[in-house]
């Protein structure tokens, strides 16, 4: 067939553009579009007339996107529902290393008093970080940064009919994301992990002294730190779910 490259240059568009799930049938799909053109090819003795009846590329990818839109809607979902269970595990280990206490006495393990509320609070902050990281992530579809906000405000608005004293948790990790994504935003990624260490102490020591609630400096610089590597963990998690997301949809042949 004369000039295959450009039947398979448009053949990888199609398949790359469809967004189908399983590569068996990202498979199956491009050999039904190969001996399309090949039998349109040797019709007309041109796969240049054979490409321009095939009619538009947009078109067709829009209609192989809703033949498979939900099998890609449940992978989705699946990645993200990976995404939050991984990210609250490795949330819950960090805030566990960091109010892991020994009582000298009894030579026994503890847990610090505060962990319940570090927990909550990283968990909260955790949350709102995937929502806004699904808000924001490009290439920018309205429809998704619609359901990751309502999602995060349905949370939000459930969770003190579950846990009590949940509210105050949501208002400062929503506040903490806020801060975080801002800093995120600086080219300098040293100056940008400092400020968000900065950013976050600074933020829990003023929550606590707005409600007047004995809060060193001491404990404020640990709580930064704290939310610090929650918020790295995450990100490099979303990030890896992401990659591992978008390999799943390689349209090289098999």
């Amino acid at each position: 067939m004369p000039d295959p490259d450009a039947v398979t240059a448009l053949i990888d568009r199609i398949v790359a553009g469809a967004c189908i799930p399983s590569r068996a049938e990202r498979d199956d799909v491009r050999r039904e579009l190969l001996t399309h053109f090949e039998e349109a090819a040797t019709a007309h003795e041109s796969v240049a007339y054979a490409i321009r009846r095939f009619g538009d590329e947009a078109m067709v990818i829009d209609s192989l996107r809703r033949v498979y839109r939900w099998e890609y809607l449940a992978l989705y979902l699946a990645k993200v529902a990976a995404s939050v269970i991984a990210s609250f595990a490795v949330a819950l280990l960090i805030v566990a290393a960091f109010n892991l206490r020994l009582e000298l006495e009894t030579e026994v393990w503890r847990l610090a008093p505060g962990f319940s509320r570090a927990a909550g609070l990283a968990l909260a902050v955790t949350f709102g970080l995937i929502a806004a990281w699904e808000i924001v992530r490009h290439p920018f579809s309205a429809r998704r940064a619609i359901v990751a906000a309502a999602a995060y405000a349905a949370v939000c608005g459930l969770m003190p009919l579950l846990v009590a004293n949940s509210v105050r948790a949501f208002v400062v990790a929503t506040g903490l994301v806020v801060l975080g994504c801002v800093c995120s935003r600086l080219p300098s990624r040293l100056l940008r992990w400092l400020l968000t260490f900065v950013a976050f102490a600074v933020a829990e020591y003023g929550v606590h002294a707005v409600l007047s609630v004995a809060f060193p400096p001491s404990r404020a610089a640990m709580a930064g730190a704290i939310l610090v590597a929650v918020w790295a963990s995450t990100v490099f998690i979303l990030r890896f779910a992401d990659a591992a997301f978008t390999q799943r949809f390689d349209a090289a042949p098999h």
